[in-house]
C-alpha cells in the first residue's frame, strides 16, 4: 500500500450502521404516499443520493422524490438517525490512524445537516478534521463533488496523498472521478462481487485491517 497523508471516510456503510434508520425511513414516506416497494429495491438504496436511487429503481418524477424527501428527512432529523451505531473497530482504527499523524475527513453522500447530527452524536467528531457532506439541494450531492470539497476546504495540494475509503461502487466511481485513490470495505452494504466489478485500489474485510495496512505503509 501507499503511504497517504489523508484518508476520507464514507459514512453510511464505512464509519457507521445506519441501515435501519434509513429503511424505517424511507418506508414511511413512502407508504405516505402509498407507494410499494419490495426489500430487495430497498436495499440497493443506501449508497446513492435519495433523488438518484428514487429515480433509478422506482422510477418516479422529479416533483413526486422531491415530496417523498422532505417526508423523510423529517421524520430522519428527529428519529431516523438515532438507529445508527458505529461498527465495530471503527474507534480504534480512528484512533490508530490519528496517532500516526494521518489527517481524517469524512465524505458522504448524505445532507450535511443528518451528517452532523450523526458524527457528533455517535462520538465521531474527535476524530476529523472536515466533515463534507451533501447539500440540501442539488448544488453538492455527488460523491466526486464531496472528495473535492474535502480536498478545497483541507488545502491538499498533492492529490496522490489522499484515500477515499467507503463500500458501495458510488464511493469508488466518485474517487475514480476525483482523481484519488479507493480503498473498498466489505463491513458496509456492497459485497465482494461489486468490489471485484468496480476494482478499487485495495479491499478491505475490517477496520482493524485497514488501519493496519495504512500505518504499515512507507
Amino acid at each position: 500500500m501507499k503511504n497517504y497523508d489523508v484518508i476520507l471516510f464514507d459514512l453510511d456503510g464505512t464509519l457507521a450502521d445506519s441501515q435501519e434508520g434509513i429503511f424505517h425511513c424511507i418506508r414511511y414516506a413512502l407508504d405516505s404516499k402509498g407507494i410499494s416497494c419490495p426489500q430487495e429495491t430497498l436495499n440497493k438504496m443506501i449508497g446513492p443520493p435519495f433523488r438518484v436511487s428514487m429515480k433509478e429503481f422506482l422510477g418516479l418524477d422529479m416533483p413526486l422524490i422531491e415530496e417523498l424527501i422532505k417526508l423523510y428527512r423529517g421524520l430522519y432529523e428527529t428519529d431516523g438517525w438515532k438507529e445508527s451505531k458505529v461498527y465495530p473497530q471503527v474507534f480504534d482504527m480512528l484512533k490508530a490512524l490519528k496517532g500516526v499523524g494521518k489527517r481524517l475527513a469524512v465524505a458522504t453522500s448524505k445532507p450535511m445537516k443528518f451528517t452532523s447530527l450523526m458524527i457528533e452524536g455517535l462520538g465521531l467528531a474527535p476524530y476529523f478534521e472536515f466533515i463534507g457532506g451533501a447539500s440540501s439541494d442539488l448544488s453538492r450531492e455527488a460523491k466526486k463533488d464531496i472528495i473535492e470539497l474535502c480536498i478545497e476546504e483541507m488545502a491538499i495540494e498533492d492529490k496522490s496523498r489522499v484515500l477515499m475509503v467507503g463500500d458501495r461502487l458510488y464511493d469508488i466511481v466518485g474517487a475514480r472521478e476525483a482523481g484519488v485513490d479507493v480503498a473498498g470495505v466489505l463491513w458496509g452494504y456492497g459485497s465482494k462481487e461489486e468490489m471485484e466489478e468496480y476494482r478499487p485500489d485495495y479491499v478491505f474485510s475490517s477496520p482493524s485491517e485497514l488501519a493496519q495496512a495504512v500505518r504499515s505503509a512507507k
